[in-house]
This record gives C-alpha cells, sequence and structure tokens, in this order.
C-alpha cells in the first residue's frame, strides 16, 4: 500500500514539474503568446499605412482644390473680360459728319458740323477731342524736312484739302485738333460746328495755291478721341467735303 501512494505522489510531482514537459507542448505555449503580439503589430502597421495614404489624399484633394479654384478664378475673369470688351464695342459712338464748302463748293471758307448720333445706351460723352489726319497712302516726310522747315512746321502742316480755322480758339487749339468737350445727348449738347479754311502750298513749294487745292482733291480724314468713365474710343473718319 505505501509502495503505491509513493508512486502516485512521484507521477503527481512530474506532471507539476515545467521541465517536465515535452517540447511539442512548450512550443505550443511559445505560440500561443508571440500570435497576439504579431496580431497587434500588424494592425498597427495598417493603420500607419491607411492614415499616411489619408495625409496623401487630403494634400492631392487641397491640391486639386487649389486649381480647380485657380482655373474658375482665370474662367471667371477671362468671362468678365470678354463681357467688358462686347459692352465696349456696342458702345461704341457714332457720329454724323458733314462737311460743306462755301457757296457751291467756291471759296476758302467751310464748316464742319458732328452731331453724336448713338448708339442707344451710350447717351453722353465726357471728352471729345477731334483732329485732322494727313492724306493717306503717302509719307511725305519720309526722305527728311526740306530746307528751312522745322520739325514744328512738319507738324503743323496738312497734308489735305481743309484745316481748323485758328480764329476760332475759343473751339480749337491749332489748326488741326480742336479743344475737348463733353457731348450730351439728353440736354441738346451733341453736336459741334467748326469753321475751316482752305490749306495753302508749304513756304518750300513751287506752286500755286490753285494747283495745289486740285492736287489736294481728297476726303477730310479725321480722328476723333471719345472718352467717358474711363473707356476710350479712337475713331477714324473720311468725310467729302460738299456744298
Amino acid at each position: 500500500m505505501d509502495n503505491i501512494l509513493s508512486a502516485m505522489v512521484a507521477s503527481s510531482g512530474r506532471r507539476g514539474d515545467p521541465h517536465s514537459e515535452s517540447p511539442a507542448k512548450v512550443a505550443r505555449r511559445a505560440a500561443g503568446t508571440e500570435l497576439p503580439l504579431v496580431v497587434m503589430i500588424i494592425a498597427a502597421l495598417v493603420v500607419s499605412i491607411v492614415a499616411a495614404a489619408g495625409a496623401v489624399a487630403a494634400v492631392w484633394y487641397a491640391r486639386r482644390s487649389a486649381r480647380s479654384s485657380a482655373t474658375s478664378a482665370v474662367a471667371a475673369e477671362t468671362t468678365a473680360a470678354l463681357d467688358s470688351q462686347r459692352r465696349h464695342a456696342e458702345l461704341t459712338p457714332q457720329f454724323e459728319i458733314i462737311c460743306t464748302v462755301g457757296d457751291n463748293g467756291v471759296g476758302d471758307q467751310g464748316e464742319l458740323r458732328l452731331a453724336l448720333a448713338g448708339p442707344t445706351g451710350l447717351d453722353r460723352l465726357d471728352e471729345v477731342t477731334i483732329a485732322i489726319l494727313d492724306e493717306a497712302g503717302i509719307d511725305h516726310w519720309a526722305h527728311g524736312f526740306p530746307t528751312g522747315v522745322s520739325e514744328e512746321d512738319a507738324r503743323r502742316f496738312v497734308w489735305g484739302p481743309w484745316e481748323f480755322n485758328t480764329g476760332a480758339s475759343a473751339q480749337v487749339t491749332g489748326n488741326r485738333t480742336t479743344r475737348p468737350r463733353p457731348y450730351s445727348r439728353s440736354d441738346g449738347k451733341n453736336w459741334d460746328r467748326l469753321s475751316l479754311v482752305r490749306t495753302r502750298p508749304g513756304h518750300w513749294m513751287d506752286m500755286s495755291p490753285e494747283r495745289w487745292q486740285k492736287q489736294c482733291e481728297c476726303p477730310v480724314r479725321l480722328q476723333v478721341t471719345c472718352q467717358r468713365a474711363g473707356e476710350q474710343w479712337i475713331l477714324l473718319q473720311e468725310v467729302q467735303p460738299g456744298t
């Protein structure tokens, strides 16, 4: 009996001794301990990857939004500029211009009549300036000034049939250009009557006034400069003198 109890006690002691476990059992216990750690590492790695991807996506979205905003701003500016240009073109001033000459076209006096006639929506201009230009198609000073002709002489000389009468100093600044003044259709002050005189050959020319006038039988060329509220229109007009 005593032998049997001793054997049972010895057997029980061997089962409680970890050094008495088999290698397979030890391996299984180690694997069971390491598995949660691996899972935690993998989970942390996945979270890091997702966070990095989110950050990249946020940067991409922010840049795309910025580009989209910039593109929208440029498109809006372009549209506004096109609308402004269209409106500017629609409001280009329209003038009725007549050039009359003496009795039956004879005489040294003439008159230039201008009236602001349109378009609809343009009732006034802050400033209108009229300048007489040289005839088109030839540069008379291409080879320089003749002897005795200054730059000021050349600037004042009109290569054309008519120039402004400088005696009407209230209306003109010289033989080529008028003083700027406002035009208003609403109050009826939308017109001008400007005195003209025939041009004469230059003092360096060897020709008579009659020959000069025959040589200058061409339209009167005008540049009409108009301004209103910061906008400007420069119009070129040709008027055939008549009776």
